[in-house]
């Protein structure tokens, strides 16, 4: 059998699937676990058959092992990571929800600790339960506290010598600490479709390797990567790129033949044997996704772009590949692409990389002021050409896109009709054009459509037309939230927020928007022109009196006021009670919920 790594982790994550399912659904758990004994045992031979069943009932073991622990009230902790009001916490491999006396706690103590469990299983998270934490001792020091202490350090340094923002981006590119990052920072990353380099993952572990094995050699290198792995954290992506990095060395050693899918294999057995709640954790699917596509895909991708620069051809090669698998993961799971990504990662890689070697250099100067200061100052110049081309890129680079469940079957099904008719299923070739058709009329309005959308504290009015859509809002500081997910899952271009009453909105060369200002209240109430016709919509708040002289004075067709601001909380834009729905027909205009 070719390749039997690829089965047998295969079969493990099928057993921490199946495990998963049937604490959800029992239903699903039995049909899913059916389905792969059925496909295993009709494709394999016998003998190979039952080594897979062995593989997926670790699976099923190694899910319930990690999940299923008693933990006594008196235990040794590592506090992991702090929260808004409690710390995670880790327990032989387990992760805990650390609650109680804990205000003067750090990140990276290990403890003896005196308290009460309480399980509280988060089976996608990996939570096993809650501790609560009545009084504690602190453990001896180890070389993990130390990790920690010295990122607190070299973070205050940076600090100091850089200022917050560029200390904050430094620390998540180069040392996967991204606690520093703002919402904006991170947004900016999503935008730009670099998010990937935002924590440390494969890419910082090449860039690491590649550097370290070229001045102190190949078995250093191995050792101080394994340390760097630690040092940040530990992720699934990290851990993936040392094994993979790990087996390539050992074959060329041992004089064996390196086969990448094989050696992925092995790095995703590994990693789901210590951490079986991983086959849920977006990261490390993506992580895998994306290298599996590399894997599969780069050299095809790179024989069809031939004809351009060697440099580029090789970038656009891998970025490419790397969505194949992941984007319509992405569409079941986050739902928001950036479109823009062979820009982002064509321009900002190569910054990227420099910034992780200057960063890490900095880390072993940190001792030695000159030397850090003046790798400061290039550290510095560095983020100054970030920072503009960030800002160049960010005027071209095309909006976030929300992706639906919809969309990722559909791309899923392109990939599979164009498998099939690779294998000589030429009845297939229709079928990705087909498919696209429906994705492309979720994404495009033939005709205006208006949503007036009402929850607490806020009201919001949208116009989508072809592939544009703008949002007039007003809210409050306790709305924002609802506001931001509403522009999300409506994918909006442009919001104008508190709009004046002068200020008109052209959606095209017929249609306008217009807000109207109501001197009683503080509501959205809009005009929209198109063509020869008005209409307007008033919000429930608007008098009948004053309703009727605006009909009469601005010659307006009002049209049925939608609610007026209530305590219900956003939920659904879909919903009739959160939303009223418009649509502009052949110059007349129809309520459609």
């Amino acid at each position: 059998m070719k390749k039997p790594l690829v089965y047998y982790t295969i079969s493990l994550f099928m057993g921490c699937l199946s495990t998963l399912m049937l604490f959800k659904s029992t239903i699903v758990g039995a049909v899913i676990a059916a389905s792969f004994f059925a496909i295993f045992f009709f494709t394999l031979d016998k003998k190979f058959f039952f080594i897979n069943v062995a593989f997926f009932f670790v699976g099923v073991f190694s899910f319930m092992l990690y999940f299923y622990i008693k933990i006594p009230q008196n235990v040794s902790i590592r506090v992991a990571e702090k929260k808004n009001y409690y710390y995670m916490a880790n327990y032989k491999g387990r992760k805990l929800i650390l609650k109680g006396n804990i205000a003067k706690l750090k990140e990276g103590e290990k403890i003896n600790a005196y308290g009460k469990f309480k399980k509280e299983v988060d089976f996608e998270r990996g939570i096993v339960g809650v501790y609560t934490l009545n009084s504690y001792e602190y453990s001896k020091k180890d070389i993990i506290f130390y990790f920690y202490q010295v990122k607190r350090n070299i973070y205050l340094q940076l600090k100091q010598n850089l200022g917050d923002d560029k200390a904050s981006v430094i620390m998540s590119l180069c040392y996967g600490d991204t606690q520093y990052l703002s919402k904006d920072s991170k947004s900016q990353f999503q935008k730009l479709g670099v998010i990937h380099a935002v924590s440390v993952s494969g890419f910082h572990i090449a860039i690491i390797y590649q550097v370290l094995e070229k001045f102190i050699g190949l078995k250093l290198a191995i050792l101080v990567s394994f340390i760097y792995v630690l040092f940040t954290g530990m992720q699934a992506a990290t851990i993936r790129s040392f094994i993979m990095i790990l087996v390539f060395k050992l074959s060329k050693m041992l004089f064996k033949n390196y086969d990448n899918i094989s050696s992925l294999s092995l790095a995703a057995l590994v990693i789901l044997l210590v951490r079986p709640y991983y086959i849920t954790d977006i990261g490390f699917m993506l992580s895998f996704l994306s290298t599996l596509g590399i894997l599969l895909y780069y050299k095809k991708i790179s024989r069809i772009l031939y004809k351009i620069p060697q440099k580029l051809n090789e970038t656009l090669s891998v970025t490419l590949s790397s969505q194949i698998f992941s984007v319509p993961y992405i569409a079941f799971t986050i739902q928001s692409f950036s479109s823009g990504f062979i820009i982002g990662n064509l321009f900002l890689l190569p910054i990227y990389s420099i910034i992780v070697i200057l960063g890490n250099v900095a880390l072993l100067l940190c001792g030695f002021n000159i030397l850090f200061e003046f790798t400061c100052k290039a550290l510095n110049f560095v983020m100054m050409a970030l920072d503009g081309a960030n800002y160049l890129i960010l005027k071209i680079c095309p909006e976030v896109n929300n992706l639906t469940y919809l969309d990722g079957t559909i791309l899923t099904l392109i990939f599979i009709s164009c498998l099939l008719y690779k294998h000589g299923y030429s009845k297939f070739k229709y079928i990705p054009f087909l498919l696209l058709i429906p994705m492309f009329f979720e994404n495009y309005d033939f005709i205006p459509k208006v949503y007036c959308v009402n929850f607490q504290k806020a009201q919001a009015v949208v116009i989508k037309y072809k592939r544009d859509s703008t949002m007039i809002c007003n809210y409050d500081e306790s709305s924002a939230k609802d506001i931001i997910n509403l522009k999300e899952e409506m994918n909006v271009d442009k919001v104008i927020n508190n709009a004046e009453g002068s200020r008109i909105v052209k959606l095209n060369n017929k249609l306008y928007m217009k807000n109207i200002y109501y001197y009683k209240n503080d509501s959205i109430n809009v005009c929209i022109y198109n063509g020869n016709r008005k209409f307007a919509i008033l919000s429930s708040n608007f008098e009948k009196e004053d309703r009727d002289i605006f009909k009469h004075y601005n010659k307006v067709e009002v049209l049925p006021v939608y609610l007026k601001k209530d305590n219900k909380t956003y939920s659904d834009y879909s919903n009739e009670e959160n939303c009223i729905l418009y649509a502009i027909i052949f110059n007349e205009i129809y309520k459609l919920n």
